[in-house]
């Protein structure tokens, strides 16, 4: 189990439980902040994250439909490795957005995530743990 603080957004002075996660895709990997989103019924994908992990949007086949503020939003289902801190690296779902980064986060829900993981929030000390 890690214990992690939640990290402070300036704009709006709220703790949110935000975790670097290392995302890997054959030989390209990179270090993204994640929102932690039980609220969340999927994991998602900005679309240039996974540009950048060597995802090719045309090869995609995958096709899922979104609701809520991404219901107009064109996504495909990916797999991709997820390791965070030193724990052993795992298979993630992930909805890839067509929307980019500076839209959106990473954001890491019920599917499948927590699945994966047990997550304990305790927000009024801004802490989560992940085991």
């Amino acid at each position: 189990m890690k214990r992690y603080r939640y990290t402070i957004n300036s704009q709006f002075s709220v703790g949110m439980p935000l975790i670097d996660i290392q995302l890997l895709n054959g030989s390209k990997s990179m270090v993204v902040s994640a929102l932690v989103d039980s609220g969340a019924s999927l994991n998602i994908l900005p679309f240039d994250v996974g540009i950048d992990l060597g995802l090719v949007w045309e090869d995609q086949t995958f096709s899922i439909d979104l609701g809520g503020i991404l219901a107009d939003s064109k996504a495909y289902g990916v797999m991709l490795q997820a390791q965070i801190a030193d724990s052993q690296p795992t298979q993630l779902a992930f909805a890839w957005v067509n929307r980019p980064s500076s839209e959106m986060r990473v954001l890491l829900g019920q599917v499948n995530f927590f699945q994966n993981f047990d997550v304990h929030f305790y927000g009024n000390q801004q802490l989560f743990d992940i085991e």
